[in-house]
């Protein structure tokens, strides 16, 4: 065998997959073999053929199904939906890193941070109520109607609620729904900056946060909207202990 040539057992051990999954590579009309030993003989692949297993390989990993990179490879599909959902998937992905950071930290030390708030599809619902209980009731009542009716965007946080700093006892419920979601309590949210805090521990410590959050933007000159969102990362679903819920805490401020 030439030393510009892998076998197919060399190609999968150097890729990290198996030859089968090469030989059905082939059977889709995506790596036909460079050099070929009879019908049923042995398989070799050049340094091209490699780099197109492992691009394969990358696809697939991104959720690509072969039928869809064989479309991909031969200009006849439209990529826009394929853009669409890897950006999706890259959504998806940074908000769970962020919550795993966010688990690794112990969120003693209320470090204030600045950051983008993406812009989000949402439904509504407003509630006055100044027991968290019943905040907790009512916002689980806000998820599942809108799952029902619209189902949801995985690339935002579930949902989250904002109220005026002035009267936090009105709130509005907002659960990520799909962009393309209508409806009279469908909202569309611009892109907001804020100043937050994640904040590990029992929702009853919430006001001294946003309160932490309002006096650092007056000693530090920043003006900001009145507004307040309180976005849940991890709370009753996950865990029963309070002191492992984490929470964003944020005030939007002016850009």
């Amino acid at each position: 065998m030439s030393n510009k040539l892998m076998s197919v057992g060399e190609m999968a051990k150097a890729l990290g997959i198996t030859r089968r999954m090469i030989l059905n590579y082939e059977a889709k009309g995506l790596l036909p073999p460079d050099e070929k030993e009879g019908e049923t003989g042995n398989r070799y692949y050049t340094a091209d053929s490699l780099t197109r297993a492992r691009t394969i390989r990358v696809l697939q990993n991104l959720g690509l199904s072969l039928d869809e990179v064989k479309a991909y490879y031969d200009g006849a599909t439209n990529m826009e939906p394929i853009i669409k959902r890897l950006e999706k998937l890259r959504d998806e992905l940074d908000l769970n890193i962020e919550k795993l950071k966010e688990r690794m930290n112990s969120g003693n030390g209320l470090e204030i941070k600045t950051v983008i708030i993406p812009q989000q599809t949402v439904f509504c619902t407003d509630i006055c109520t100044p027991s968290i209980e019943e905040r907790k009731d009512l916002l689980r009542v806000a998820v599942v109607k809108a799952m029902k009716t619209y189902g949801s965007d995985t690339s935002k946080r579930l949902y989250f609620i904002e109220y005026d700093i002035n009267n936090p006892d009105a709130f509005r419920c907002c659960v990520s729904v799909p962009p393309e979601s209508r409806g009279e309590r469908i909202k569309k949210l611009a892109e907001e900056k804020a100043i937050c805090i994640f904040y590990h521990g029992d929702y009853e410590d919430i006001p001294s946060v946003r309160e932490r959050l309002i006096k650092y933007a007056e000693e530090n000159g920043i003006s900001h909207k009145g507004l307040c969102r309180h976005i849940y990362l991890e709370g009753p679903p996950q865990h029963t202990e309070p002191e492992k819920f984490i929470t964003q805490v944020a005030l939007l401020i002016e850009p």
